[in-house]
Formats: structure tokens, sequence, C-alpha cells
């Protein structure tokens, strides 16, 4: 047996345990909000850029400040705490909508694509580890904004692709036809749906339904049983089925206390998908062996970050 078997011993996941996509700001708990994961059993984090929607860039210089902020957090968090951090960097779809009143399309699309580059540079540098969020408003627009914001999508895959720097999506939720579209967009811009994940994803992890993406699930409530009715068992046990990560999003805004979900999330959950795992099927659960469910959960907290972020350092 490998060794992560004994991380499972029936009742709680005593392995390592990853939060796929989180925010931390200086404004609100911050440090807090880490210790709080690291209490509840968290060990690595995926620190994702959070965009200051009060006040938004207007120029490189701008971003550059806001991007060293985000790397200035990751290494407090590391010096404060024994949690593994990974830094995600880059310029927030959403923050572009918002640009093309203030700046025009012309100027809010080049500085989004000059912040994408400048995303590139910390990748290269090792400083970040994926180029994210990038994607499309998860609100209704326009068709001129709704297409405008496809085409640079596909331009941002192209230059990603050129360093095969992973990527996290922000997008809408039109659940497998959202996935369907990403697909096809990574396909006409040459990049690796390998490395493409889709953050705040749906728990139905079904290969089928998340066109062989790579998922971060928001685990809020009914998330354990959808993921465990719709993983692919076969593909699992072949070590062919595409990534999953769990992830809370939590935002650290101090107006919106724990939004979206708390810190403490990802630890519960993991426990809570184990022994649904484990239960019986003629009692509501799946029937899973112990050496099953440890796989699958070291899989998801270990093997597959690795996959898609490289090893900790």
């Amino acid at each position: 047996m490998e060794d992560f078997v004994h991380f499972w011993d029936g009742e709680k996941w005593n392995g390592p345990i990853t939060d796929g996509h989180m925010h931390l700001d200086r404004k609100g708990r911050c440090l807090d909000a880490a210790y709080d994961f690291e209490k509840s059993g968290g060990t690595r984090l995926i620190l994702v850029h959070k965009p200051d929607f009060s006040q938004l860039p207007q120029n490189i210089g701008d971003v550059s400040s806001a991007y060293i902020e985000t790397l200035s957090i990751a290494n407090e968090v590391r010096e404060s705490t024994e949690i593994q951090v990974q830094v995600v960097l880059g310029p927030h779809p959403v923050v572009w909508v918002h640009q093309l009143e203030l700046l025009g399309e012309e100027m809010a699309t080049e500085l989004h694509l000059s912040s994408i580059d400048l995303a590139l540079e910390y990748f290269q540098s090792g400083d970040c580890v994926a180029i994210g969020e990038i994607g499309r408003p998860h609100f209704p627009v326009s068709s001129k904004v709704w297409n405008s914001a496809n085409k640079m999508l596909e331009d941002i895959l192209e230059k990603c692709a050129s360093y095969n720097a992973p990527v996290q999506f922000h997008v809408e939720d039109r659940g497998s036809e959202t996935c369907t579209e990403l697909n096809e967009i990574c396909t006409y811009a040459n990049y690796p749906l390998s490395i493409a994940l889709r953050h705040y994803a749906p728990a139905n992890v079904s290969p089928v339904f998340t066109s062989e993406l790579p998922v971060s699930v928001s685990m809020g409530r009914g998330s354990i049983e959808k993921i465990a009715s719709t993983v692919d068992a076969d593909l699992l046990s072949k070590g062919k089925h595409p990534p999953i990560l769990m992830e809370t999003d939590y935002l650290d805004d101090p107006k919106r206390p724990g939004a979206v979900l708390g810190p403490r999330t990802i630890p519960k959950r993991t426990n809570e998908l184990g022994k649904y795992l484990q239960t019986p099927q003629e009692d509501g659960g799946m029937g899973w062996n112990q050496q099953k469910i440890a796989e699958f959960l070291w899989k998801i907290h270990r093997v597959w970050p690795d996959m898609l972020y490289g090893e900790c350092r």
C-alpha cells in the first residue's frame, strides 16, 4: 500500500488539506483567517490575487503595486504559519468590465493584457504558479462586451500557452455548457486542457460534464454528495481522472464576513466526504473501502495540486 493510506482512519483525514482558491485582504481578517485554516487542519493554500474594486487600477503601475501586495501577504502567511502557500496572479475579468466605462474598451483591454504580461513575468520568476482569475463576467452583459471578453480570453490563453502557465477561470455558471465553451476556447488558443482549471465549479465532477477540464469545486452544502455520485471511479482507479480540487473562494471582505465560504470549510468538508464515501450503500453512502477513500483524498489535496502548480518548496 502507498504511504498515504494511513491518513484516513475511518473518522478523520490526517493528511494534507489544500484550499484551491482563497483570497486574503489586509482590510479583512488576513492572517487570522489563515490561522483558522491551519488550526482546522489546512496545510496548503492557493492564494489568488484579489483586486480592489473600490479603487480600480488605471495603469500598469497600479497593477504592479497590487500584485506586490498579494505576494507580500503570501510571505507573511508563510512566516507566521506552517501553511504552504502558492500564489495566483492576474487581472480579474470583472475589473475589465468596470474599466470599460472608466478607460474605454481600447485602453481597458490594453491594460488587461499588459497585466497578464506582468503576471507571466512573475510566473517565469517562480513567484506565482498560475495566472488568474481570467475569464469573462459571471453576470449578464451586452453581446458586444460578451464577444470582446471571449476574444480577449482567447488572446490571454495564447499568451499563457507560450509559457505553459496554468490558469484559473472566473466564468458564469451555465452548467456543462460553460465547460464546453471553455474547452472550445482552449482548443482555438492551442492551450492545454490539463492545466485549464475552472474555479468556483459546480460539484458535478464527471468528465462529461466538465469537458475534461480540471475543476476547483465550491464546497457549499450538497457538494459532498454530488462529488461522490459523479466522480468516475473507473478513470480514478486508472489515474486518468481530470484533477479535482476543493475551494472556499473566501473573500476576506470585512463588509461580508465569511463570504463566500469560511476558511475552516475545506478541512470540515474533507472529513465529511471521507465519511460519506465510507458509509455503506444500504445506509445511503457509497461503500468505498478505506484505501480507495485515502487515495481519492490524497489526490485531491496533494497529487492534483502538484500536477497543476508544482510541488511546494
